[in-house]
């Protein structure tokens, strides 16, 4: 029998599979997790938002996925591997995704399928706030259960991304960029998100937060190590505990605070019952906030257009690093990214070589520009000005 558990906490230092294995078990036993799933359809949702090798940190390792799924077969259950990516949602761009991901690998060895069905599933969702009835991705639509199988980063849009932005992933390619696009307002958008996950009802999320990645996430920050697994079946719980974990305020992460106001998860210090191992928050890892620019008002004219760009971060694209292969600009919501010729007589690229170029005046600072950028070519770039006003 187990025990009623809001979040487990489990202390894993190494990717070793062996070592994951024995960690993911602990917390399925502790929690429940495979009674009953014995011939029922699993999905199994990682984060695999671009296409990076485990080592960056900007996906959920393929370990962690091969153990989740192993114990799934094991307890008989049939598992698909389900996922969309930033970019373009075809069977060649899922295939190229679990390749690099080592995904593939993780399916083969443990007995998972992977996804290539790439239609869409209607689902009604009558606790949304915006969305009352949406598009998902027709596995996780179909499966019995899903397993949500989050990374724990920061986020340039978001702040943080944990269990709740994950199940982003359950809305297929390029859609998310309309999204973006209709709910450019960061509390909006974090209500988006809820509503998201709300309709895809996830039974059971896990946290990688072995490594995570700080400073320029989801996928440009840098590793750094946590050496924990989180565990349990309230998702809201568990990111309150990821926030804890690297010492984040949650009323300054959009997801959890809009969480919260609409009585989603309870926030006081001890309404989350912990088991496991002790929670230890890390000491140095870097989170960069966005949310005090909700209470600057730009005036209209041209001073408030020269104080507004003063302030607010915008996206940076390193022209030495940057390859002209047009991703960020397919993915753009708002359609202000272009490839412009390098100059004659740049050092930087050869010459007639194309680089991205932005519209400042039309960015709704999503981000999804830095976000699936293939070569780590976009930073965001925080002003002076916006540094002296937005404390950390």
């Amino acid at each position: 029998m187990h025990i009623d558990i809001m979040v487990y906490i489990k202390h894993c230092e190494t990717y070793d599979k062996n070592a994951v294995l024995e960690a993911v078990r602990q917390i399925f036993d502790a929690c429940g997790t495979l009674e009953g799933i014995a011939g029922l359809t699993v999905a199994v949702k990682p984060n695999l938002v671009s296409r990076k090798k485990p080592e960056c940190a900007a996906t959920t390792h393929p370990a962690v996925v091969w153990a989740v799924c192993r114990l799934c077969r094991e307890a008989g259950a049939r598992v698909v591997i389900a996922e969309s990516p930033g970019g373009f949602y075809d069977a060649g761009s899922l295939r190229a995704t679990y390749k690099t991901c080592g995904i593939e690998e993780a399916a083969r060895e443990s007995g998972a399928e992977l996804n290539f069905d790439t239609s869409e599933t209607q689902v009604e969702n009558p606790n949304g706030k915006y969305l009352k009835k949406l598009n998902i991705l027709t596995p996780l639509a179909r499966a019995d259960r899903v397993i949500n199988l989050a990374k724990l980063k920061t986020h340039g849009m978001m702040t943080y991304t944990g269990a709740v932005k994950n199940m982003f992933g359950a809305i297929a390619g390029l859609e998310k960029a309309e999204y973006h696009l209709q709910l450019s307002d960061y509390d909006e958008f974090a209500d988006c998100i809820i509503d998201i996950f709300l309709a895809v009802k996830p039974v059971f999320h896990l946290i990688d937060a072995v490594v995570g990645m700080h400073r320029d996430g989801p996928t440009a920050g840098e590793p750094y190590p946590l050496g924990t697994l989180l565990g349990g079946s309230d998702a809201f719980e568990l990111d309150l505990a990821g926030a804890r974990l690297i010492r984040a305020d949650y009323r300054r992460i959009p997801v959890l605070r809009r969480a919260a106001e609409r009585g989603l998860v309870k926030t006081e210090p001890d309404a989350i019952s912990f088991a496991g191992d002790a929670l230890i928050p890390a000491k140095d890892f870097v989170i960069k906030y966005n949310d005090s620019l909700k209470k600057l008002h730009f005036a209209d004219g041209i001073f408030g257009r020269l104080l507004a760009g003063a302030i607010r971060p915008r996206p940076v694209f390193d022209r030495a690093l940057c390859r002209g292969c047009g991703e960020c600009v397919k993915c753009c919501p708002a359609k202000v990214i272009r490839l412009v010729p390098s100059p004659e007589g740049k050092k930087t690229k050869p010459a007639g070589r194309s680089f991205a170029q932005v519209d400042l005046s039309g960015c709704i600072r999503c981000y999804c520009c830095q976000e699936l950028c293939p070569f780590r070519a976009v930073r965001i770039k925080r002003p002076l000005l916006n540094r002296l006003v937005i404390r950390r």
